[in-house]
């Protein structure tokens, strides 16, 4: 049914948009100095690393949230997912079992790419959409945002562009980003700007957003808490909350 709605593909990836290669270049080369950029073997593997991979532990937590939200899934009726923020694709697979259709979209080329080549089926699709405005109305039971939703500003305007997306009682699900207290916001604007500026980044400053509390629609629950950091330093959980946000 999705398919009916995407462009031809060109390497697996359905243009909707442009790629963004501003963000795309600057994007890539951070998460290359980083470590986090992949081969195609390594990325099938995702969430499982060697213990000896920089992000070993990284890897654990999510693959915590990553069994969590697929026993989730597994309670529902195979639903139509949006997963936005894809990037190589690697969540988007972990869903497929337990969904009936999913898109993963994002707004580069290298890493859909990827994606594509690795994960891309016939229920499992990824496309190149810089505009939630072309995708069509009321067509997805669930939107996932897997470590993704740091990269949207989020205003009205932003969810409204979500809940226009969504089946009614459809439900958008933040997993594996962080939201700050609104006392805390400056400080991590700050942090990251320090960190973007040591990497010789500062411009990937400008594509990087800070959620908050207040800034969640009023419909929304948690239904993953962090524990507190004292007891975070002996766990391989998640740090960061799961927040299910409801359709109005």
């Amino acid at each position: 049914m999705m398919k009916n709605h995407l462009p031809e593909a060109q390497n697996g990836v359905h243009y909707l948009t442009p790629p963004k290669t501003a963000f795309e270049e600057v994007y890539i080369r951070l998460r290359t100095k980083e470590q986090r950029v992949h081969d195609d073997a390594l990325v099938q593997q995702l969430p499982v690393v060697l213990a000896t991979h920089p992000h070993a532990k990284e890897w654990q937590m999510r693959k915590k949230t990553q069994e969590r939200f697929c026993r989730f899934l597994a309670s529902t009726n195979h639903p139509t997912i949006l997963d936005i923020g894809c990037g190589n694709g690697w969540f988007t697979a972990k869903m497929a079992p337990f969904a009936n259709e999913i898109l993963g979209i994002d707004v580069g080329t290298e890493e859909l790419e990827q994606a594509a080549r690795c994960f891309g089926t016939e229920n499992v699709k990824f496309a190149c959409c810089n505009d939630l405005g072309l995708l069509p109305e009321a067509q997805f039971d669930l939107i996932t945002f897997n470590a993704s939703v740091q990269y949207f500003e989020p205003t009205n305007a932003f969810w409204e562009s979500l809940f226009r997306l969504l089946k009614p009682g459809g439900e958008i699900h933040l997993l594996d980003s962080p939201i700050y207290a609104p006392t805390g916001q400056l400080a991590a604007k700050e942090r990251s700007a320090n960190y973007f500026d040591q990497q010789q980044e500062p411009t990937a400053q400008s594509y990087y957003y800070h959620l908050s509390w207040n800034d969640l629609p009023a419909n929304h629950q948690v239904r993953y808490q962090p524990p507190n950091r004292l007891l975070q330093l002996f766990k391989t959980d998640s740090p960061f909350p799961w927040v299910v946000i409801l359709k109005n």
